[in-house]
């Protein structure tokens, strides 16, 4: 049954159908804008799968980073090395652009990862990170932070940063929506699991993910921008 929902979420990822649509579908559209116009050698720490890659202009050296086990044993992806964020197997001053993208939250050590960044970073580079703000926690046990605007502010300045670009992403609807539909999921799933009679509802979680998904987004369409509470920040940092 695992791999069966496994396939069908990839299948519905991009459509409202799914429960975090909201985190995924602009996630193409806010690579192309972060990655387009990098250039020289480009470092992406916690790789994943790559997908900047492929948003980078063919003169960019692209190196991605990951943890090992992360890499090896949840994901069993192939980046070009494997390295601990905090202490990075680079020299100084060696990259003109650092990709962390949805992975400081798991960095036990933030400000030792964002220092070691800062170090390998040439004069004027860039840090271009995105974190979670409103969203569940997620790879347990290996999520340990989340930061309001001010706080990333805050650290950007403790660690030698000023910040060139800062976006909140997610109106209050849409966080909202995507929350409720990632608690329903879930607790229709623990009810199919334990063969709850409720989990016969499971009928009805695709009506009601589609429901509260199509709402948001027209209400927050409706509205004016709103950053009470976003499901993710993301902001550009330069090394100062």
């Amino acid at each position: 049954m695992a791999s069966g929902i496994q396939t069908l979420s990839l299948l519905l990822r991009n459509t409202p159908l799914h429960p975090q649509w909201f985190a995924f579908y602009r996630e193409d559209r806010g690579l192309r804008s972060s990655c387009s116009s990098l250039k020289g050698v480009v470092i992406d720490i916690g790789c994943a799968d790559a997908k900047p890659k492929k948003h980078l202009p063919p003169d960019c050296q692209y190196i991605g980073i990951d943890y090992y086990s992360t890499a090896t044993e949840w994901y069993e992806t192939h980046p070009d090395l494997f390295a601990d964020a905090q202490s990075l197997p680079l020299i100084d001053g060696c990259s003109d652009h650092v990709l962390l993208l949805d992975v400081l939250e798991h960095i036990p050590d933030s400000d030792r990862c964002l220092a070691e960044i800062n170090r390998i970073l040439k004069p004027g580079g860039s840090l271009v990170i995105q974190v979670p703000f409103m969203y569940p926690i997620h790879d347990a046990p290996l999520d340990f932070h989340r930061w309001t605007r001010f706080g990333l502010i805050n650290a950007a300045k403790r660690n030698g940063y000023k910040i060139s670009e800062q976006h909140a992403l997610g109106h209050p609807l849409e966080s909202a929506a995507l929350n409720a539909n990632i608690a329903m999921s879930k607790t229709v799933l623990n009810w199919l699991n334990s063969k709850n009679i409720l989990g016969l509802t499971v009928i009805l979680l695709p009506l009601a993910v589609l429901t509260a998904n199509i709402l948001a987004r027209v209400g927050s369409a409706l509205s004016k921008h709103d950053a009470l509470m976003p499901y993710s920040y993301k902001m550009v940092w330069v090394k100062e």
